[in-house]
């Protein structure tokens, strides 16, 4: 269901999209790229804002009664977020509750650097994720550590530079107004110039391709993008090296022209890589995992965005709504309507963000695929959040294929391939399967064994290589085959570590694959 599916990338696409909306020509008198811009100079600011999702039913007749339940009870979801106070870039705290229906869940959150510190009702101790954590873009990789940990605050202080870069690059869209309005802002009425844009999915496909092409033929513009990124960083650099680090990359990096010539390619790479993953989306090619956005460029899709800008040039408040249909496969939704509303104040005056004390203790999440699981063990089971995220998304439902091999000694798949042993048992890896149905293994080479904790149910199970006797949570039971090294991994049978782990077993004789269902 697509409702499973409704992660972060939303909000975040919408932001790029009221950039890419506005375009660089002035409008009536109005330049709007240029309040865009000065907005983005804002060092502090009170603000609010709201996030809705609602789904817009189709045909629910292929779903279960189960599935049903869940698609009432995410129809309509609304995040809304209240005293936000951004202190700088680096700091800023929010609280707000996420809405849907089957109740209201509260939750505070804040920022350091980096790292976003949730602490939400129903969890035991807060939750921090860091955005640049694992990050895999190549040229990330290329920094040492101290910058990659550096890297995002320094972003946000050319954040104005980024913002520049794009709107230089952005046409205008056919459809777009001004008018002089009084609207109220935390409860003040101002008087403020409205922008107010439309288009369609299409336009926005044609300026979406147009935004990548004129960026990558802007070779001057991008240049002094990475010439300011770099004379941001360059503190970072002299300081690493006045303290005696023997990073030979430092060295390097301390030449300004040897470093913007080392990071141009890769980083002209990864833009090129990021255009032509967005030209899939709009020819509707790529893989639709997360969501279909192939529909964001549907000739039906409707956008709508209205800009409130004062006579300093601020924007004051802000509005995004798109109406897009998505195709029926069974999910039973038709259509996905998303609102987005903030409202910003005290613009450039003392703020001072809330913190969130995590010197106890926290819990650490990544993009790997335990972090659900992670989350989940670290929150009140009666608790709503819990609920929703368990019962209505659905976060657990797991489903590991893998193809049944009669030898694989010559295999050069990644993925450990099972096997049917001497015993005529199906041997699947232990450490794949076990990270895929949500739990962490560990290994104990002076003993030999491997500890399987499940994260979702708490159980802990201990194999012992060439050993038919295991235990779970400390009571022991026999193997239908013993654990064994096969390939460097560890194998055992497929039945067991499933059914221990909550899974389902099925065999289709014709593919020759094995799966394994988890709810």
């Amino acid at each position: 269901m697509y409702t499973k599916k409704l992660t972060w990338w939303v909000s975040a696409a919408m932001v790029f999209l009221l950039l890419t909306l506005t375009g660089c020509q002035a409008v009536q008198g109005l330049d709007i790229a240029a309040a865009i811009k000065n907005s983005a100079t804002v060092k502090s600011s009170e603000s609010k804002g709201t996030l809705q999702i609602e789904l817009v039913p189709g045909d629910t007749s292929k779903l279960t009664a189960d599935e049903q339940k869940s698609l009432s009870a995410l129809q309509n979801v609304k995040v809304e977020f209240t005293n936000v106070k951004t202190q700088n870039a680096q700091q800023i705290s929010a609280e707000g509750t996420i809405t849907y229906g089957k109740g209201s869940i509260p939750f505070k959150l804040a920022t350091e650097g980096t790292k976003i510190i949730l602490n939400i009702e129903g969890a035991k101790k807060p939750i921090v994720y860091d955005l640049l954590g694992g990050s895999n873009v190549t040229f990330m990789k290329m920094l040492p550590t101290i910058l990659q940990e550096q890297f995002g605050n320094k972003i946000a202080e050319i954040k104005p530079a980024i913002i520049g870069l794009i709107l230089a690059n952005t046409a205008n869209p056919s459809n777009i107004s001004v008018s002089a309005v009084t609207d109220k802002v935390n409860g003040s009425d101002l008087s403020l110039q409205q922008a107010h844009i439309e288009l369609n999915g299409t336009e926005l496909a044609s300026l979406l391709r147009k935004l990548f092409s004129n960026i990558l033929a802007d070779e001057a513009g991008l240049q002094e993008l990475l010439s300011q990124l770099y004379d941001a960083l360059l503190p970072v650099i002299q300081e690493q090296i006045d303290a005696g680090s023997t990073d030979f990359s430092l060295k390097i990096l301390s030449n300004k022209q040897l470093a913007l010539g080392l990071v141009n390619q890769p980083i002209r790479d990864f833009l090129e890589k990021t255009a032509a993953s967005f030209e899939e989306a709009i020819t509707g090619d790529a893989e639709q995992g997360v969501m279909p956005i192939n529909g964001l460029f549907d000739s039906k899709t409707t956008l709508k965005a209205d800009l409130y800008i004062d006579a300093d040039q601020f924007i004051r408040k802000q509005t995004l709504a798109v109406n897009m249909p998505l195709p029926d496969k069974g999910t039973g939704v038709a259509g996905l309507k998303l609102t987005i509303a903030s409202e910003t104040w005290n613009t450039n005056k003392p703020v001072t963000a809330d913190t969130i004390d995590i010197s106890g203790d926290a819990v650490l999440v990544g993009k790997d695929a335990s972090s659900i699981y992670h989350v989940l063990s670290n929150l009140d089971k009666q608790s709503l959040f819990y609920k929703m995220l368990r019962e209505d998304l659905k976060v657990t439902k797991k489903e590991v294929n893998l193809k049944l091999t009669d030898d694989v000694a010559g295999s050069t798949s990644d993925t450990p391939q099972p096997f049917i042993n001497a015993d005529n048992k199906t041997m699947v890896p232990v450490r794949f399967i076990s990270e895929k149905l949500g739990a962490e293994v560990g290994w104990n080479g002076d003993l030999q064994e491997v500890t399987i904790k499940d994260l979702l149910s708490g159980k802990t199970i201990v194999l012992k290589l060439d050993s038919k006797i295991a235990t779970v949570d400390g009571a022991s039971i026999e193997l239908e085959s013993a654990a064994t090294l096969h390939n460097g991994s560890t194998f055992v049978p497929i039945r067991f570590i499933a059914e221990s782990l909550g899974g389902i077993v099925s065999f289709n004789d014709e593919t020759r694959v094995v799966t394994i269902k988890r709810d």
